[in-house]
């Protein structure tokens, strides 16, 4: 089912009936801007303290909406940084290595190609 957006004068408790089981059902719902299940959005009591909808409000929903998928971006942006970042240092470390391996079985080369000239 599909909700629908109410904008509450102030916090409710919404007396909904009871369920199946005889059990009192009730909804808190805070002030502000809500999305609610159609069939509580015409309940009387959200209705008597519900009001037009600002456009500041729908405008806030929005930018937070924004603002909350920029964040989630932001983070797994930085994971993948540090993931890069920590590779980078690996493979410097790495490349350090090789290059000291190298420079030894350089040496090696030349040591053994030495007494040859020597000939």
């Amino acid at each position: 089912m599909s909700k629908v957006q109410v904008f509450l004068s102030k916090a409710l408790k919404v007396n909904l009936g009871q369920d199946e089981h005889g059990q009192q059902v009730n909804l808190d719902l805070p002030y502000g801007l809500q999305e609610v299940d159609p069939a509580v959005a015409e309940h009387w009591f959200v209705k008597a303290h519900s009001q037009e909808i600002p456009q500041s409000a729908i405008a806030n929903q929005e930018l937070q909406a924004e603002f909350d998928q920029l964040k989630a971006d932001h983070t797994a942006l930085q994971t993948q940084s540090d993931a890069a970042t920590k590779k980078i240092a690996e493979l410097e470390k790495q490349a350090k290595a090789d290059a000291k391996t190298i420079a030894e079985l350089n040496k090696q080369i030349a040591d053994a190609a030495a007494p040859e000239k020597a000939k």
